[in-house]
């Protein structure tokens, strides 16, 4: 091989492991900046008919709904997600010997089975439930075309 092309196929390699190395870093850099977010958990989202195993993601709830964000991505949209008011959790079954539970979570586009732990379903069944009724302040449901407001 002459030297031009050895030199070619470095600075290809090069190039290449450059890239794997900042995508890695900004799948970490996210991860990172999600799990020291307040109001954040980890979780799995489990399949049908699997057992423990799923895709893992990081939940985080803020006080408008819950996002569920694919950890091993840098694609800044949630993979799951739905508004606070609509949300219903279905814990299904026991707290396992690893102290995680199965709850389904109704409300967004499907319903997603999440395998978490026992005190993160705990804390986000309290965020859920604490949050105001609906048709008071922001948690207002668009009003229908033509609504006014009385001044009193």
């Amino acid at each position: 091989m002459t030297p031009g092309w050895s030199a070619l196929i470095a600075a290809v390699l090069a190039a290449l492991v450059a890239a794997v190395l900042v995508v890695a870093f900004m799948v970490y850099w996210r991860w990172r900046t999600l799990v020291r977010t307040p109001g954040t958990f980890t979780a799995r989202i489990r399949g049908a008919g699997e057992g423990t195993g799923g895709v893992r993601v990081i939940g985080r709830y803020d006080e408008s709904g819950l996002d569920l964000m694919t950890v091993a991505s840098v694609d800044p949209r949630p993979r799951w997600s739905a508004a606070r008011h609509m949300l219903r959790l279905h814990r299904e079954g026991a707290v396992r010997q690893d102290g995680s539970v199965v709850v389904r979570v109704d409300g967004g586009p499907a319903p997603v089975d999440l395998v978490i732990q026992a005190d993160a379903c705990a804390g986000l069944s309290a965020w859920i439930e604490s949050g105001p009724a609906v048709g008071f302040g922001t948690w207002r449901e668009l009003p229908p075309r033509g609504y006014r407001r009385r001044a009193h």
